[in-house]
């Protein structure tokens, strides 16, 4: 069934007149997929920085409860939806804490601080507002952009209700899926696809307590978004760095290594050996999975010493 796409729908899951006229000027669509596919499409390379900060301005501050009034009532509803969890998870301090950090964060980067709210509990928004704070502007601005899409996206996944026959359609391809990604080599118990272990050769042990994060570039925002981080454990290894599987979404990928968190703790530790100030702050390695070796497993080690660092594709 063709998907028809008004400017007030359009308007509501994204408060950019210049991609709502857009999105609504393609319809009608096939289906939700290409619906999704053209809105990111327009998104992208069409809306522009400001249809960007048109729609962020749209938005009310996580956390502000009169946020909503003046909303036209799809928007307001919308929202509320999203904001459902961190509203209910919202405490006096906690709230407090919301609206200073949303004040300083909007006096640096000049827009609101937007995030994926949904299911998102309010400590945990509060801990994200703070650690995006720390970024460059124009960084920010694409990550405000990659969130503001994903709300967009589910947005207009509920516009349209699937029926009752796709919905056993989707739970059928769900359980095809999840056959594919059973174990395999003999039964061997699924892990993640992507592992990391990280050797400290100046000590010759285990690097303990490095803070890590694993990110994947989208195609085409080519914003980096994280999907896995953790801490190294005494083996000075991340073990559910993703969910386990035999597979992988092709793409580029990065990991981060908080390095200077490491380092500075080794230096509490040996105050004669290691220097105030960590020569290497933090290791980036990036690599690129193609789609016919999405199934392999990647291990991305890392050898660390305060003035030297190497990696390998290990197995």
């Amino acid at each position: 069934m063709a998907l028809a796409v008004s400017y007030e729908q359009a308007i509501s899951c994204c408060a950019s007149t210049r991609f709502a006229q857009q999105l609504s000027a393609h319809a009608p669509y096939s289906d939700i997929d290409a619906l999704v596919a053209t809105a990111r499409r327009i998104w992208w390379t069409q809306t522009g920085v400001p249809g960007w900060l048109e729609a962020l301005a749209a938005h009310p501050k996580i956390g502000d409860k009169k946020g909503m009034e003046g909303k036209p009532e799809a928007f307001a509803g919308f929202s509320r939806n999203e904001q459902a969890a961190s509203n209910s998870s919202l405490s006096g301090d906690v709230q407090a804490e919301l609206t200073e950090w949303n004040q300083r964060y909007l006096e640096k980067f000049g827009f609101i601080f937007i995030i994926f709210a949904k299911g998102r509990s309010a400590p945990e928004i509060l801990a994200a507002l703070k650690k995006r704070f720390n970024r460059l502007p124009h960084e920010e601005l694409h990550t405000a952009a990659a969130e503001q899409m994903k709300i967009t996206e589910l947005r207009l996944s509920g516009l349209f209700a699937l029926p009752p026959d796709a919905a056993d359609r989707a739970a059928r391809r769900a359980e095809q899926v999840l056959t594919h990604l059973a174990p395999g080599h003999g039964g061997a118990p699924l892990r993640s696809p992507i592992t990391t272990h990280v050797l400290d050769t100046a000590t010759g042990l285990p690097a303990k307590g490095l803070p890590l994060a694993l990110s994947r570039q989208d195609e085409l925002s080519k914003v980096w978004e994280t999907v896995g981080e953790g801490v190294t454990n005494e083996d000075g290894r991340v073990g559910n760095l993703l969910p386990p599987g035999n597979y992988i979404q092709p793409g580029r990928y990065r990991m981060f290594f908080d390095t200077a968190a490491y380092l500075g703790a080794c230096k509490a530790a040996h105050p004669a050996f290691y220097s105030e100030v960590p020569f290497y702050p933090e290791v980036v390695v990036e690599f690129i999975i193609t789609a016919d070796k999405a199934s392999e497993h990647y291990h991305i080690p890392l050898l660390l010493s305060p003035y030297g660092f190497s990696t390998y594709r290990g197995s």
